[in-house]
Formats: C-alpha cells, sequence, structure tokens
C-alpha cells in the first residue's frame, strides 16, 4: 500500500509532508497506527510499517510511492501478500482505485486483510488523508518502478479507493507490466474506502 501506489502503494511520504509546497495537501495524524504484531518482522519508518515490495535506496532509505520491480513481480506470481511477503490465504484483498474497477486488474499485488486494514489506516494516499498527488517525480533506482501512470497524476486530485475482496486473481500483463486481474470472476465484495455517494439536496 498503492499500493500503494503513488502512491500507488503508498503509506507515507515523510519528505513530502515535510515540504512546504505540499502541506496544503496534507491531513495530518499525528498518532500512527499500532502495529500488528504479524507486521513485526518488517523495518519502520517514522512509525510506519515499510511494505515487503518498498524499495530501498542505495543510501539506505526506504522509498514509498514507489515499487521494487522483482518483490513486486514476485508476489504477483507466487501470490504473497504485497505487505508482508507472506503466502496469501483463502481470502485477499486487491486496494484499486476508481478507474481500476472498471479494468478489473491493477499492478500491485494483493493483501491479506489484516494487511489491507493496516495499510487503510497507515497510508494517507489509501486513507484519503491527502486530496493530491505528490507534484515532484520520485528519484529512482534501476530496480524501482514508478507507480502505473503516475506522470500523469503529478499534482492531481486523489482519485477514491476501493477495497475488492476476492478468493483469486489471474496474473495478466497490463501496459507492460504484471497485473492482478479478476476478470471473468465475482469479488466477494467491494468496500468503497474514500469515495462517498454525493449529498442529495
Amino acid at each position: 500500500m498503492s499500493l500503494f501506489t503513488a502512491a500507488r502503494p503508498v503509506l507515507a511520504d515523510p519528505l513530502r509532508a515535510r515540504n512546504p509546497a505540499n502541506r496544503k495537501h496534507v491531513m495530518t495524524d499525528p498518532t500512527p497506527p499500532a502495529i500488528p504484531l504479524s507486521l513485526a518482522h518488517l523495518p519502520t519508518a517514522g512509525g510506519l510499517v515499510v511494505p515487503w515490495i518498498t524499495p530501498r535506496t542505495s543510501g539506505g532509505r526506504h522509498l514509498f510511492g514507489a515499487v521494487d520491480r522483482d518483490r513486486k513481480d514476485r508476489a504477483l506470481l507466487l501470490r504473497l501478500c504485497g505487505v508482508c511477503g507472506h503466502r496469501l490465504d483463502e481470502r485477499l484483498v486487491l486496494l484499486m482505485r476508481l478507474s481500476d474497477l472498471p479494468r478489473q486488474c491493477t499492478a500491485e499485488p494483493a493483501l491479506h486483510p489484516a494487511c489491507a486494514a493496516y495499510t487503510i489506516r497507515a497510508c494517507p494516499m489509501v486513507g484519503g488523508r491527502l486530496d493530491h498527488y505528490r507534484s515532484t517525480p520520485l528519484h529512482l533506482d534501476p530496480t524501482m518502478t514508478p507507480p502505473a501512470d503516475s506522470s500523469a497524476r503529478h499534482g492531481a486530485p486523489v482519485e477514491p479507493w476501493f477495497a475488492v475482496w476476492l478468493r483469486s486473481y489471474e496474473v495478466i500483463t497490463d501496459h507492460g507490466t504484471l497485473a492482478a486481474s479478476y476478470v471473468g470472476s465475482t469479488p466477494l465484495r467491494i468496500r468503497p474506502i474514500t469515495w462517498r455517494l454525493p449529498t442529495i439536496p
């Protein structure tokens, strides 16, 4: 969490929050959520769990908002959770933007329900505590992958997010990258995370 997409999978981006030009887009929550025991094996940054697919720069900094390309593909192909890195169970969750739903696929790996719940609490993008995407591109190492269509989203308003509950998915190639698809199967449920019905006068 995207993913953790960028943020595309995005948990927090502390550098973005410190940039005065971006502060108007940040709705701060000073208290990080409690870390579940199932995620205690992962490193942390700023009180937040670093997802298993989050890359680390050559300088040692975890780069929220990008993904480790090899780990992302391994997670999709081997049915590993994108947050904890462990095998998925009989139920799984895809965190998807509104624009992903008609295509029924996402490049973000699936998550355990508990890992998805933590991501929603911890990630300001998925949890609705940011109203715009970051306006500057990430500086990536060669092994890192920017979020899908990130260039088109620089500075754009954040899309609503949804949790799509499934029993399984198929791995496809979408726009040149591996993705999880549920075309041809019926989700157990699709729950809005940040989308709300418009107010009717």
